[in-house]
């Protein structure tokens, strides 16, 4: 029998190119957890885990495919987001820790504030729509996306955590005539191609190319499309939210202010990095 720390080392030799120590140690833990079922306080404490052959070859199958680059929540088919269980598939984006930070942003800004309808554009697995939704009851939350698999995937994290969310079609480069809300939020894509070569393979290699990139000439097509429409479909006092590329913050931060959009904030997340926004409208 072996124990964490003999498996970690064991798995951190076959990923070192593509995992720290501690990252590898994390995603062992979540696949003898939420794979093999064991309970994650005892695994942190106990000097031996008992694996039966089956699990063992199992366990060697998984350590292959995550040698290929493949991200472990596609392989476990989930991931956590704002203590959600959420399921995520090749399809649609995983959704990032900073993310969270966001939703928690909207949430202090919307404190003060009931029954708001709140759309969320290129909304993939529905994360950020299903994090307000869980947490604020009464708001009327619509998820919209280009993909049909990502609303798929969206409509079915919506049943399996019993949240009424209405997921749609909508294509944020060509808005079709809506009905006015009272806030806009969208992690959209904002990757310029270039960048590709110099991103990790897990994610150039796996997630979908439509959720990540914008072309090379203008970086800023999503955020000004959907802020055009926020102009004209937010209601007045009304909040417009983006997850920024930390390298255009100053650049979406001017575009929003050009549209009338008063006070813009752009707000860093936990690693110092400039990547998110809030702006307010005033109907004048």
């Amino acid at each position: 029998m072996q124990n964490l720390k003999q498996l970690t080392s064991l798995w951190t030799n076959k990923l070192f190119n593509l995992y720290s120590e501690r990252e590898v140690r994390n995603i062992l833990l979540l696949v003898l957890e939420d794979i093999f079922g064991f309970n994650r306080s005892a695994l942190l404490v106990s000097k031996e885990i008992a694996l039966s052959d089956d699990q063992l070859n199992q366990l060697d199958q998984i350590s292959s495919r995550l040698q290929t680059g493949e991200p472990v929540q596609y392989l476990i088919g989930f991931t956590y987001f704002d203590d959600l269980k959420i399921e995520v598939a090749p399809g649609v984006l995983i959704p990032r820790p900073e993310t969270e930070e966001l939703v928690s942003w909207i949430m202090e800004s919307a404190r003060e504030h009931t029954n708001l309808k709140v759309e969320d554009w290129c909304t993939g697995s529905g994360c950020i729509a299903l994090a307000i939704k869980n947490r604020r009851r009464d708001f009327e939350i619509f998820g919209l996306d280009v993909s049909e698999e990502a609303l798929l995937i969206a409509r079915s994290n919506a049943r399996k955590l019993n949240l009424n969310i209405e997921f749609e079609f909508g294509n944020a480069l060509d808005i079709d005539e809506r009905k006015s809300v009272d806030l806009i939020v969208s992690n959209p894509p904002y990757i310029p191609w270039i960048e590709k070569e110099q991103m990790h393979m897990n994610v150039t290699g796996f997630e979908p190319d439509l959720a990540l990139f914008v072309p090379d000439e203008d970086p800023l097509l999503f955020y000004r499309a959907i802020a055009e429409y926020a102009v004209q479909h937010l209601n007045n006092g009304g909040y417009l939210f983006f997850e920024l590329h930390e390298n255009y913050s100053l650049e979406t931060k001017a575009m929003v202010e050009s549209l009338g959009f008063d006070p813009v904030e752009v707000r860093k997340d936990l690693q110092g990095k400039e990547r998110m926004l809030k702006a307010k409208w005033t109907v004048r």
